[in-house]
């Protein structure tokens, strides 16, 4: 039994260790990625797939303000007619922000260029012309659970949220290096294991004594 015991925990510390290294690596992995392609004025970009935030109301009712969508990176000339396309704005209101609008014409050729024409679902109006070269990507679908956690994790008590839960999880080395800052010297100390051997030896000596 308390082989059996040992066998358990162990497995429970591995797996733990595991799966913290691996969220700690893909959020390092995305900071990284994210500041760099941030740096250099591109859009963030994993294996191709993007994610993005709406922040007007352009596209309503297909898309609402707050809603996230996961791009992929296309050939501009597969775009077809009725495709939600993210393009960097370059002209008149547009210009310099990212635009998520329905292609409204497909690729066509003008004075040796590629161009795209776009609408938003609820604007009046189309947009100015958009060459090929400014499409970042086509829309794959809307993340109904990313934007429920994006506008959570905004709000003050998101962000306290997210310190609780890396404090939990990071609880015992946080100790431990706290520690090594005062100059503390680290006692052995008694895992969930040696504790659980401890009670069994002490019951199994009280019943002794009982008897």
């Amino acid at each position: 039994m308390e082989e059996k015991t040992k066998k358990v925990f162990t497995v429970i510390r591995v797996l733990k260790n595991v799966v913290l290294s691996l969220l700690v690596a893909a959020l390092a992995g995305l900071i990284v990625v994210t500041m760099v392609t941030r740096l250099t004025g591109g859009t963030p970009s994993v294996f191709g797939y993007s994610v993005f935030r709406v922040s007007s109301g352009s596209m309503t009712p297909q898309l609402e303000i707050g809603d996230v969508i996961l791009n992929k990176q296309c050939d501009p000339m597969t775009i077809e007619k009725g495709d939600v396309v993210t393009y960097n704005g370059t002209e008149g209101s547009l210009s310099g922000k990212t635009v998520t609008h329905r292609v409204t014409k497909p690729p066509y050729k003008q004075n040796g260029e590629y161009y795209i024409e776009t609408k938003g679902d609820a604007n009046p109006s189309a947009d100015p012309p958009v060459n090929v070269s400014q499409v970042s990507g086509i829309m794959i679908s809307k993340v109904d659970i990313l934007s429920i956690l994006y506008s959570f994790f905004i709000t003050p008590w998101g962000l306290i949220t997210i310190v609780l839960l890396i404090v939990l999880a990071f609880f015992n080395e946080i100790v431990i290096f706290v520690k090594t800052l005062l100059g503390y010297k680290e006692d052995k100390k008694e895992s969930v294991q040696d504790i659980i051997e401890r009670y069994q030896k002490e019951s199994k000596t009280d019943s002794e004594k009982d008897e």
